[in-house]
């Protein structure tokens, strides 16, 4: 049965960093891990229609080293090298569907782990944790097809989640205008990334771009742009984080207030004993008094000693 590309409907349903969540300074281009190995963790037999098969995970696993071997993302191992950063990447497989209904399609779930050995040896945006899902609608007459086809859709699935894994990484060494661009995007997950480059990069000349995502409609775009900022520790921005989020929202004014407090200097403790001495939530007054000594102890320890 030939299967056209519109067929395939493939989801990146979530990406979190698995191993650390702190941002590194550096660019993949100096510190790259090679490749490591590449596993297909044994795959259940599918049952589907009635009918029960097996995926090949040695085509699944030759489709992933291939779309690796392309993008150049790790390094050349070297003999020179005492200790190079090794990136071990696993992929695991469930099965959606059992074809039991009028209208029957097959899904597949697809797992992607990137992580690297031993920890801390390479930058830690090159550990991920992937999920994404593909399905495939069919109708009566395709399955006797079932297993050419669904074999196709796992590997189309895994092909997508290292694709955007790939374009995650070339990222960090882009030129700022890349960057920019990225930060635009549609998708959330490289937006996200740019973010956490924009930081760790200390790309100043972002910032307007990024204050303006401190009012975003994506909960993970506000926090990672105010994450951003205080990475970038330039405390022009107090102001615009104290008018970000709702001054009566206990969850969101905490975030506000521990970032004011991290970027510290003077209009940061005005604002923090201001809001500890007059808001009228006593909850919020705490956490703000709270932040204000956190900010006044990191002062302290930042000042010089004769």
């Amino acid at each position: 049965m030939a299967v056209s590309p519109g067929l395939f409907r493939t989801l990146l349903l979530a990406f979190g960093l698995a191993a650390s969540c702190q941002r590194c300074s550096h660019g993949f281009a100096d510190s790259r891990p090679v490749q490591g190995a590449i596993v297909v963790n044994p795959i259940r037999a599918v049952s589907f229609g009635g009918a029960q098969f097996r995926l090949s995970e040695a085509e699944l696993e030759a489709r992933v080293r291939s779309v690796i071997s392309q993008s150049a993302v790790f390094a050349e191992a070297s003999s020179s090298a005492a200790r190079q950063a090794v990136a071990n990447i696993s992929l695991f497989v469930d099965t959606v569907g059992d074809g039991a209904h009028d209208a029957p399609a097959i899904g597949v779930k697809v797992r992607l782990r990137v992580s690297i050995r031993p920890q801390g040896a390479a930058p830690a945006h090159f550990n991920e944790d992937m999920v994404g899902a593909g399905e495939l609608p069919l109708t009566q007459a395709d399955l006797g097809s079932i297993p050419s086809v669904y074999q196709r859709l796992v590997g189309r699935t895994a092909e997508d989640l290292l694709h955007a894994y790939i374009a995650r990484q070339k990222l960090w060494t882009e030129s700022p205008g890349e960057v920019a661009k990225a930060l635009a995007s549609n998708d959330s997950d490289l937006r996200l990334e740019a973010l956490n480059i924009i930081g760790a990069r200390k790309l100043r000349e972002h910032i307007p771009a990024v204050v303006r995502l401190l009012t975003d409609d994506d909960e993970s775009i506000r926090d990672a742009a105010l994450g951003a900022l205080v990475d970038l520790k330039d405390r022009t921005v107090v102001k615009a984080l104290a008018e970000s989020r709702p001054m009566r929202d206990t969850r969101e004014m905490r975030k506000v207030l521990d970032a004011i407090a991290a970027l510290g200097g003077q209009e940061a403790k005005d604002y923090l004993a201001f809001v500890a001495e007059t808001h009228d939530d006593e909850e919020i007054r705490v956490m703000a008094a709270e932040a204000l000594e956190r900010l006044k102890k990191q002062a302290t320890l930042e000042q010089p000693t004769r």
